[in-house]
């Protein structure tokens, strides 16, 4: 049906791709495989050997090729396919190669024992929380949005003891899953705040800190407290791009008497908001939000060889 039944072997690369959907391609016995590439290296930085081909990671480095990792999460590389220079632009050149031949990637992450790289954030996006654990703020929005339930999702923690998240609620799924259990509903906001649906999140996030948890360079960075938003977030309203990127800056700002509630120890916080409707009208929005607690998850123990 997908027109790969002669395929032997295919490379995903770019921004990784989420952990259920290489499974579902890897199912299929489609032999596909992640690398972590770049047009200054001539492509190839990282890839999956035969026989360690995971989800989670971008592989080993090609042949030849160096990985290391900065003091501030930064991956930086060098090898054979290094360019020479960008054309007619001496002063990027310089900023992005040393004289040594290393290339600033601007993306974060760091090496496994096993010697895999991992793929955080875009370095300028990843930060620290107050005990100096690493805080990449996409890649665990990205986990949240893995749900089908969690439209949307933004992180907070840079310089403060621990993440908290804003929730924007899928009205599709989660009114799906309402109907099912005959949970009746007036529209999004009315959804939104029930105590099932709150549940249901906090039972989605509860298993992306299982998944923190499982990785030592993450598992302190686990989400601990959280609360769902009264309306989607929306471009109209600036909160948005126009291709549905999280205007991190703006949310914050907007929503400040939001963040101050989650890191308050407060159990709710009341809200009001300018909002533009579909027509272009504009008007207030009162709600009264309530914040919830997430399940912390423990690491696993490794078993001990004897």
């Amino acid at each position: 049906m997908l027109g790969l039944s002669k395929l032997r072997l295919s490379y995903t690369a770019g921004e990784a791709i989420g952990h259920d959907i290489f499974t579902f391609y890897r199912s299929l016995g489609l032999n596909l495989k992640q690398m972590y590439a770049s047009t200054e290296a001539s492509v190839f930085i990282t890839i999956q050997p035969d026989g360690e081909v995971r989800p989670e990671t971008s592989g080993t480095p090609a042949i030849d090729v160096e990985v290391r990792i900065e003091d501030d999460g930064e991956i930086m590389f060098r090898g054979p396919g290094v360019f020479q220079a960008y054309y007619k632009n001496e002063e990027e050149t310089k900023k992005t190669k040393t004289e040594d031949g290393w290339v600033h990637t601007g993306d974060a992450g760091y090496l496994d024992a096993d010697g895999h790289l991992h793929i955080i954030d875009r370095s300028k996006d990843v930060g620290k929380l107050n005990d100096g654990t690493m805080f990449a703020p996409k890649f665990i929005e990205n986990k949240l949005k893995f749900f089908p339930h969690i439209k949307e999702a933004v992180a907070f923690g840079h310089e403060r003891d621990y993440v908290a998240a804003f929730i924007n609620i899928d009205l599709e799924s989660v009114g799906n899953w309402a109907e099912r259990r005959n949970l009746p509903y007036s529209g999004y906001t009315d959804l939104a705040g029930q105590e099932p649906v709150y549940e249901l999140i906090r039972e989605c996030i509860g298993k992306v800190n299982a998944d923190l948890a499982a990785d030592p360079h993450l598992k302190g960075s686990q989400i601990k407290r959280f609360l769902i938003l009264h309306k989607e977030l929306d471009a109209d309203d600036g909160e948005l791009t126009r291709t549905r990127k999280v205007r991190r800056s703006h949310v914050s700002e907007k929503y400040d008497a939001l963040i101050k509630a989650l890191y308050s120890g407060a159990d709710h916080c009341a809200v009001e908001a300018e909002v533009t409707f579909e027509d272009g009208r504009t008007g207030v929005f009162n709600a009264d939000l309530k914040i919830l607690e997430a399940e912390l998850a423990q690491a696993p123990q490794t078993q001990a060889a004897e």
